[in-house]
């Protein structure tokens, strides 16, 4: 018996505890999974029928954007107890105390985290949503709709609920928009146990893949398909252009689904996105546990699994397997690399002259580094630089103009110090000349002004002879005195 055997009878006998989640809205982001920063959450898109879709998540400025703590509390708290209040969902749920969601969570129950729970809480609670969708009911009739909500309220312990009870608890109160897509949409079965013990990036791909995976092994299909850039818009996560960044980013969501065995295999195609943008295929082989979860919530008698509607962000398996297309080189690639088409890459290089796309590269490369705010749209940007041959913004420097300048800077500051050493030299060489004659006796003194003298040069003597003002013979012999000590010492003539 193979692994994949085992685990299938291994699950057919023991299956996951089993959530089931609504198709309609868990399949959009709500929460940001980085632990900090803000993501912008917005998705508008055209349908195959040609309907216009709109979702949009704004958070709440004072208790900030929904965050991986609201998503795990989100994911694993409220969907159970909405799960276990049943059908029709009560307009009340009760979650339990804060210590409780505690402990739910694999978190202490401290001071501190029930504080950080309460604020989950209350960022959830505040997440507006504007939305204009569509989804399937589990009657199979398409519902529209359109709405600008929060999903629910709060309700602490101690305060009002709408009822006039006073909550032993903390409750949520579920708006009607929200309640008619729990009574109506179609639910799909995941592992509850596995959801939990996965960090949150990981956690989002294991709800969005569950959609491809179960189509793929539920049509007997070897591989699930799924975008990059989809997963990065459903996560949501920082889609990376450059293929090395984007490697690694996913290597680190994929790693605990690889080591649980959920997935078997993962390999990347490369390809390019509708607005011509650096973009991947991730083609996923089911590992022997999506096997068994599959074999869990289909076998008869077990779990009841509604008919899982095929995933929206599956791209198509090619007709015919082609040779992949060479990518763009050189300056082409520089531009892709900086968020422009490949077509669009490929007609500037050949229409416009390099040294322009060379300086407009660097001053949005400039740009990106100093005035981050300033391109929201750095491929466009950059596009109509190029085209309109922007004039460089105030501050901006070329890297050949700067390379120049900081040359002369560097060969200014060599000169100011090689003076600085001259100057020096020529002190200490001063010093000792006056040292050697201050600790001559007196008799040598007469002596050596005598030898100066005379080993003196013709003119200088000459000079020094037609001097007929004291201080100017005075200051000549001097002179004569040094130059005669600088050839003693074997020091080089004054200048």
């Amino acid at each position: 018996m193979n692994k994949y055997e085992f685990h299938e009878r291994r699950a057919a006998l023991t299956p996951p505890d089993v959530i089931r989640v609504e198709t309609a809205l868990s399949k959009f982001p709500l929460h940001r999974l980085a632990k900090a920063g803000v993501v912008e959450i917005v998705i508008r898109e055209q349908n195959a029928k040609g309907d216009f879709l709109r979702w949009k998540v704004s958070h709440n400025s004072e208790y900030g954007q929904p965050g991986p703590l609201a998503y795990k509390l989100d994911t694993l708290v409220v969907n159970r107890r909405i799960e276990e209040a049943g059908r029709p969902i009560p307009r009340i749920i009760r979650l339990g105390s804060l210590k409780d969601i505690c402990r739910e969570l694999d978190l202490v129950e401290s001071g501190a985290n029930t504080n950080k729970v309460k604020r989950a809480l209350l960022q959830n609670a505040s997440a507006f949503i504007t939305a204009k969708i569509r989804y399937k009911s589990a009657a199979g009739a398409a519902r529209r709709i359109e709405v600008g909500d929060t999903r629910y309220a709060v309700v602490f312990t101690g305060e009002t609920l709408p009822d006039g009870r006073t909550a032993d608890a903390v409750y949520l109160v579920l708006h009607d928009f929200y309640r008619e897509i729990l009574d109506t949409a179609l639910t799909r079965p995941l592992d509850y146990d596995y959801l939990k013990g996965l960090p949150p990036a990981a956690q989002r791909l294991y709800e969005v893949l569950s959609y491809a995976l179960f189509a793929a092994l539920k049509n007997h299909r070897p591989r699930a398909r799924l975008a990059y850039s989809e997963f990065c818009r459903l996560a949501p996560l920082t889609r990376h252009f450059e293929w090395e960044r984007a490697r690694v980013q996913m290597a680190q969501i994929h790693a605990p689904h690889r080591k649980s065995g959920y997935l078997a295999g993962v390999e990347f195609e490369a390809t390019a996105d509708h607005e011509g943008r650096a973009d991947w295929t991730m083609v996923y082989e089911p590992g022997p546990k999506a096997k068994a979860e599959h074999l869990a919530f289909t076998t008869r008698g077990g779990p009841v699994v509604l008919e899982i509607e095929p995933s929206p962000v599956e791209p198509p398996p090619p007709a015919e397997a082609q040779p992949p297309a060479p990518g763009p080189t050189g300056l082409e690639r520089e531009l892709v690399e900086r968020g422009v088409t490949p077509s669009v890459a490929a007609e500037l290089v050949r229409d416009v002259p390099a040294d322009r796309i060379r300086h407009q590269i660097e001053v949005v490369d400039w740009l990106r580094e100093t005035k981050p705010k300033r391109v929201k749209d750095l491929g466009a940007y950059l596009v109509g630089a190029i085209r309109g041959d922007y004039a460089a913004p105030a501050g901006f420097e070329a890297e050949a103009a700067r390379t120049a300048r900081e040359t002369a800077e560097r060969a200014a500051l060599e000169r100011e110090a090689e003076a600085r050493r001259a100057t020096a030299r020529a002190q200490a060489e001063r010093d000792r000349v006056r040292a050697y004659w201050e600790a001559l006796p007196p008799g040598r003194r007469a002596a050596l002004d005598a030898e100066a003298l005379e080993q003196a040069d013709p003119a200088d003597r000459a000079a020094y002879a037609a001097a007929t003002a004291p201080p100017v013979r005075r200051l000549l012999r001097a002179g004569l005195r040094d130059a005669y000590i600088r050839r003693l010492l074997g020091l080089p003539a004054a200048d």
